[in-house]
C-alpha cells in the first residue's frame, strides 16, 4: 500500500489523539470524510493500523514508579519465563534481545518495596539488572513522516 503525505498525516493525527473526529480529520487534509473513512479503513486493512488504543496515567493510580529490567535467563529457562511474564500485572512489554541479556521488560510498580518484590519474582528466572524511570523525555513517539 502506498503511503502519501495525506496518509502520513492521518496516521499521525490518530496517533496523537484516535479519538479525533472524521470531519476534523478530512478539514485538517483537505479531503472529504467519505474519502478520509475510506483510506482510514485500507490503513487498516494493510495492518498499518493495528489498533486503537488508551493511555492509561499509571501515577495516578498508585504505580508511581516506572521500571525497565533487562534479564539474562538462565539455561533452559526460556520457555517456562515466556510463559510466565504474561501472568505479571507489574509488567506491560516484554522483548527478546540479542547480546548479553535475553530480555527487556518495562513495567510500574507502586513503590520501592513492590520492586522488591517483582525482583524476587523474577530472579527465579535469571540475572537481573533494574532501571528506575527519573523523567520520560520522550513517550510514545509519533510517526509523521517515512525515515
Amino acid at each position: 500500500m502506498k503511503i502519501d503525505a495525506i496518509n502520513w498525516k492521518i496516521l499521525k493525527m490518530l496517533q496523537e489523539n484516535s479519538r479525533v473526529a472524521l470531519k476534523d480529520l478530512a478539514k485538517e487534509v483537505g479531503l472529504a470524510s467519505p474519502t478520509v473513512s475510506e483510506r482510514i479503513q485500507k490503513l487498516e486493512d494493510a495492518g498499518i493500523i493495528e489498533s486503537y488504543q488508551t493511555k492509561v496515567n499509571l501515577d495516578k493510580l498508585g504505580y508511581s514508579l516506572g521500571v525497565y529490567i533487562t534479564i539474562k535467563i538462565r539455561f533452559g529457562q526460556t520457555q517456562r519465563f515466556e510463559e510466565f511474564i504474561p501472568t505479571v500485572p507489574e509488567i506491560s512489554e516484554c522483548h527478546k534481545l540479542t547480546g548479553r541479556d535475553c530480555m527487556l521488560l518495562r513495567g510500574a510498580v507502586r513503590d520501592p518495596k513492590h520492586l522488591e518484590e517483582l525482583n524476587i519474582r523474577l530472579a527465579a528466572y535469571g540475572e537481573l539488572t533494574t532501571s528506575l524511570v527519573l523523567n520520560s523525555i520522550m513517550d510514545g513517539k509519533i510517526y509523521s513522516e517515512p525515515f
